[in-house]
């Protein structure tokens, strides 16, 4: 198996994974609070992965560049021989910027949420295709070629059809957040690009994680999710006084491991073999795999429209695919 078709299916993963969390947030949401629900998952699998992350860093393995295969440690960059007292805190630095950048994208959205229907914020963030492709442009000075914007045109196309049409109607509030949203999201992916071609998988991971899950703590703190809570309670009063069914630990278990710990993991070690664009286009297919999983564990349905559109997000990331598997120079064409 090549390493750009390995990478591709781990993306796909990731997007599996990510399918699924519409399902478990479906059968969560109406117990706990979003922002304490975010703070929850991240937390729980940063406290879950540090154990692993601790082995990473003990183990000392060479850097990205030098063994692919054992690019999960903290190192400098591949490129330079030489270690200063502050190299140590550049990965940590790295994980916590995209700590930050993760938590924008997913506070955006969730306020968004509070203004606008799920089905617009799923379309809107599905934009990140839109904002990832100039930025690979302008920030990592890499082309994108035809055949990704003919993806990204049947990508859109199919977004609008899976989610039901939702671009109809006045913009509001939050629909402008969600903008910002994939904005915040498509960043993420150009940065994941950059810091993982410099930086082990295991500080960019764990610092990740921790940084959102601490940043989604302090916001519902600071109140946020003072509409979701009862009255004069407080989000640590909620946590324990809360009773926990099976249903909502299913749920949170899910959240925290493979859609957080697997999906970041494979992220950083993964997306660094192909390009921000490609990246993008292979994440697209998340509707298609909630749709999937709605059906197999809810049973919702989708309809005529909707699995149109579900076909259409298909056929775009085949196209991106078929047609750049052609170039055989991966690095410099850029996807």
């Amino acid at each position: 198996m090549s390493v750009r078709l390995r990478a591709d299916l781990m993306l796909l993963l990731c997007a599996l994974f990510w399918g699924g969390t519409f399902v478990a947030i479906e059968m969560a949401v109406h117990q706990m609070p979003p922002y304490l629900m975010v703070a929850l998952r991240f937390l729980s699998a940063a406290a879950a992965f540090f154990p692993f992350f601790l082995y990473l860093k003990l183990k000392r393995e060479p850097a990205p560049g030098k063994a692919a295969s054992t690019a999960l440690t903290s190192v400098d960059s591949p490129s330079s021989n030489t270690r200063t007292w502050w190299s140590p805190f550049l990965g940590p630095l790295a994980g916590l910027a995209l700590g930050v950048v993760s938590f924008a994208g997913y506070g955006l959205q969730t306020h968004g949420l509070v203004f606008t229907t799920p089905a617009r914020s799923a379309f809107i963030t599905q934009l990140l295709v839109v904002f990832t492709f100039p930025m690979q442009i302008l920030f990592l000075r890499r082309k994108v070629i035809p055949s990704a914007y003919a993806g990204l045109a049947l990508v859109l196309c199919g977004a609008y059809f899976l989610l039901g049409s939702p671009a109809g109607g006045n913009w509001n509030q939050g629909d402008w957040l969600t903008i910002g949203c994939a904005l915040y999201f498509a960043l993420l992916i150009v940065l994941l690009d950059v810091f993982s071609r410099r930086f082990g998988t295991a500080d960019l991971t764990f610092y990740q994680i921790l940084g959102t899950g601490v940043l989604a703590a302090a916001a519902s703190g600071l109140g946020l999710d003072k509409a979701y809570l009862p009255e004069e309670e407080n989000g640590r009063d909620f946590l324990l006084n809360h009773s926990y069914d099976g249903q909502l630990i299913l749920a949170l278990l899910y959240l925290a491991l493979p859609a957080t710990i697997g999906t970041v993991l494979l992220q950083v070690r993964f997306q660094k073999e192909t390009s921000p664009a490609r990246a993008s286009l292979l994440y697209a297919m998340e509707p298609v795999f909630a749709g999937l999983f709605a059906y197999l564990i809810l049973g919702q349905f989708l309809g005529w429209s909707e699995s149109f559109g579900a076909l259409l997000i298909v056929i775009g990331v085949i196209v991106s695919e078929v047609f750049s598997a052609k170039k055989t120079n991966h690095n410099q064409s850029g996807d």
